[in-house]
């Protein structure tokens, strides 16, 4: 299970990003690839694009 911040920060920096509602923080969580019961992206890319971030 991603935690929050994971989401946040894949949410603000992913290229797939489709905001479901307007005036939303930019997460995962409010992107319409975003599958709640499965806690998962449903183009299957979260850990590709977490893994991708610049950790230092």
């Amino acid at each position: 299970m991603p935690s929050l911040m994971d989401m946040r920060m894949v949410g603000q920096t992913c290229s797939q990003y489709d905001a479901e509602l307007e005036n939303v923080e930019r997460s995962c969580e409010s992107c319409v690839h975003w599958e709640g019961e499965r806690e998962a992206c449903e183009l299957d890319i979260f850990y590709e694009q977490l893994t991708s971030l610049d950790q230092t």
